[in-house]
């Protein structure tokens, strides 16, 4: 059989466009099988500016960009960007030691990091761009660095960078920026702003896959990766068919607090500030609003609580005990849609009954369902609270 008979996967860089203008393959080669995330943020951070109309982009913008873009899935979803990688390190810096919001807006953290001259977020910018600039744009002189390594046995990561410095100097007709060092900026090529622009949705869908593909590797435990290396929306957080329900729960038993075992009175919703639905395991690792994670809580507590795991030896057996009690009266409604999330927990939930055994069953089910992503996510680094 030829070789051209073997039908080939179609994997996600072949989707890139051609281009009559440049070399889309250079594409893949700069974010090709990339060990750690500076490449990918360095270029979505001059994918971002291009967007915006800029072509001549300072570096200290760019690791801005790089910064801010990384934000959410370091310092809100706890993730991992590699045991190495120096991107969480400045973004942590930034966070505890200066002092920007969990929950900062990304262009605000970018303006934040441009006009801030702390001497250790300065020298934390500069590391990022001794290297990164140069191995971005890499593929586009490998031929002639392949020629200079067999002529030069000290052929090392110093010496490379400056043959690409010497060779990218005047090419604007080629590479996908030229560099200059002096000034602190790089240009990108007129050919690759019209090839970005005009293929804006399909480029961004690559890097955002390339970006998933590599923090899920470096994450595989963790839930709903591909939501994680975005900011957060108000639609995400919506609770309120969630709140519907326990108010209706409300009206058929009372309700308790699982950590001050008080009632959810008037008079106790006005000493501790009205009540709030809460997910016991931190919205921001599980990303959902699963009935079967969700408990009302008073709201002042509710803010101190935020997005740490609550005491599971404290508080686990409290939580499970409430949501049974509940899950048993939302079982004769019947045609509550949302109940059907308990299916999540188990397929066969809807069987379990009001004797003990049954008590048993669905506690032993919240539990096996629970407990594993407790585990994951205080393994990922969210503390532990207590009342």
């Amino acid at each position: 059989m030829a070789q051209h008979d073997t039908p080939k996967k179609k994997n996600i860089d072949s989707l890139l466009p051609k281009s009559d203008i440049v070399e889309s393959g250079y594409l893949n080669s700069m974010l090709y099988n990339f060990s750690a995330s500076y490449k990918i943020y360095w270029f979505k951070g001059i994918f971002a500016e291009v967007m915006k109309g800029n072509f001549q982009i300072p570096y200290r913008r760019i690791v801005a960009r790089m910064i801010a873009s990384a934000w959410y899935p370091v310092v809100y979803y706890k993730l991992s960007l590699g045991h190495s990688d120096k991107l969480s390190d400045a973004i942590l810096y930034i966070h505890h030691d200066l002092g920007v919001a969990r929950e900062e807006k990304e262009e605000r953290i970018v303006t934040i990091i441009c006009e801030n001259q702390d001497k250790r977020l300065n020298k934390m910018i500069s590391d990022f761009t001794n290297m990164v600039p140069y191995r971005l744009i890499r593929p586009f002189y490998q031929r002639q660095l392949d020629y200079e390594r067999k002529h030069d046995f000290y052929f090392n990561d110093a010496k490379i960078n400056g043959f690409i410095e010497q060779y990218n100097r005047n090419d604007f007709g080629n590479a996908f920026y030229v560099l200059n060092n002096a000034e602190g900026y790089l240009t990108v090529s007129t050919n690759w702003i019209y090839y970005l622009k005009l293929n804006a949705a399909i480029v961004e869908g690559w890097m955002n896959y390339k970006l998933i593909d590599y923090v899920q590797r470096r994450n595989p435990n963790v839930p709903a990766i591909p939501y994680k290396i975005f900011p957060p929306t108000d639609r995400d957080r919506n609770l309120s068919a969630e709140t519907k329900y326990w108010k209706k729960i409300q009206s058929e038993m009372p309700l308790f607090d699982i950590y001050t075992g008080t009632e959810f009175t008037e008079e106790n919703l006005q000493t501790y500030g009205g009540m709030s639905i809460d997910h016991f395991i931190p919205w921001s690792f599980v990303l959902h609003n699963e009935i079967w994670n969700l408990y009302p809580m008073y709201k002042n507590m509710n803010s101190g609580k935020n997005n740490k795991l609550p005491d599971k030896d404290m508080y686990i057996n409290e939580f499970c005990e409430k949501q049974y009690q509940a899950f048993m009266i939302a079982k004769s409604w019947k045609k509550d849609k949302i109940t059907e999330k308990y299916l999540n927990v188990k397929k066969d939930i809807f069987g379990i009954d009001g004797s003990d055994r049954g008590h048993d069953a669905f506690l032993v089910a919240m539990r096996q369902t629970i407990e594993p992503l407790y585990q994951i996510a205080n393994n990922q680094g969210y503390m532990v609270w207590r009342y």
